[in-house]
């Protein structure tokens, strides 16, 4: 048994779903903390001008909440990769449309996503590895 489990875990679909299980867990987290410091970018500029005039709530405030779902979103995929893979990618489409709302923003749509599809490929890879011990 020691050595097929050996053999699993050298394998270049479990380093991948490693990589992608540990970048999936901070990335959020990292990315939900800035919203609230703004030591990386000033993350209200990201917020679509629709935002504001259809939910009546200033740029600011809404992307406070958006780093506190963030957070939750990156802590779900260190304990439930499986189910939080699946949130994270459907987060980064969220935002892919928001973005595609603010002219000038397509490289940053671009990039999501890359990390959208990343997510998705680690939630398909969660499926045949996950062991239920977070990061």
């Amino acid at each position: 048994m020691a050595t097929v489990s050996a053999v699993r875990t050298s394998s270049p679909a479990y380093q991948a779903y490693q990589i992608l299980h540990l970048a999936f867990t901070v990335a959020p987290i990292v990315a939900g903390a800035d919203k609230f410091f703004h030591f990386l970018v000033d993350w209200d500029q990201y917020v679509s001008p629709l935002i504001p005039q259809t939910l009546h709530i200033a740029p600011h405030t809404f992307m406070l909440g958006v780093g506190v779902i963030e957070i939750i979103a990156g802590l779900l995929v260190a304990f439930m990769p499986m189910v939080g893979a699946w949130v994270v990618g459907a987060w980064l489409c969220g935002i892919i449309l928001n973005l595609l709302s603010i002219p000038g923003y397509f490289d940053i749509v671009l990039r999501d996503l890359g990390l959208a599809l990343g997510a998705f490929a680690l939630a398909r890879l969660a499926a045949e590895f996950d062991t239920g011990v977070a990061v």
